[in-house]
């Protein structure tokens, strides 16, 4: 990590410390996990047997494509919510998206040509000031359902993919994290590791993945 990308992101924790990147997160005390969804279209099509046809699916990327970001503002949501962000560093793009049939099909046609990376890191999707679900590192990571969707629901998703679930003690992120990673930061020399670097261990501790 260069001085530069160390500064950058030392401002972006103090920015969220102070709040900035808050926003609505899963908070059922229990929560689904499903694992093993890899296919983007797959995927895609089947949301509609999970979300309500009102929801709003929220995406955050950091190098996502000029047509790609077009095609969300083309479906900008009319009532935005704050979403709580996963990125610290750098400083991601967001979008708030209607979910609709026009939309699951624009969402599979961009991302036949596109990387998962020039369409989104983090995908996410919420109705009113629910979170529904979150899904980190798309396609690589795990896709937690909120418990406000019924278990039977997500199992008939699950069943569309080809995929099982569990259900699983819904892990709080802790901003204390947050604050030891500025402080690692500061002081480098009081920092020792083995194996993979200290900032992943810290962020994989603060977002539980």
């Amino acid at each position: 990590m260069s001085n530069a990308e160390r500064d950058h992101l030392k401002a972006n924790l103090l920015g969220m410390i102070a709040g900035q990147g808050d926003g609505i997160d899963l908070d059922t005390p229990y929560r689904w996990n499903v694992k093993g969804i890899e296919e983007a279209e797959r995927f895609f099509r089947s949301l509609d047997s999970l979300l309500p046809a009102d929801s709003v699916l929220y995406f955050e990327g950091c190098s996502i494509a000029r047509e790609v970001s077009e095609f969300y503002e083309s479906h900008r949501a009319k009532n935005p919510v704050a979403v709580v962000r996963d990125t610290i560093s750098p400083t991601p793009d967001t979008y708030h998206v209607d979910f609709s049939p026009a939309v699951v099909t624009g969402l599979c046609e961009l991302t036949a040509t596109r990387t998962s990376g020039e369409a989104f890191y983090h995908i996410k999707a919420y109705r009113g000031e629910t979170l529904l679900f979150t899904f980190h590192d798309a396609f690589e990571g795990d896709l937690l359902i909120s418990e406000h969707i019924a278990e039977s629901t997500v199992a008939d998703f699950c069943i569309r993919l080809g995929v099982t679930y569990r259900q699983e003690r819904n892990t709080k992120r802790d901003p204390e994290q947050l604050r030891r990673l500025l402080w690692a930061l500061e002081n480098p020399d009081q920092v020792r590791f083995v194996g993979e670097p200290w900032w992943r261990r810290a962020w994989r501790r603060w977002t539980g993945w």
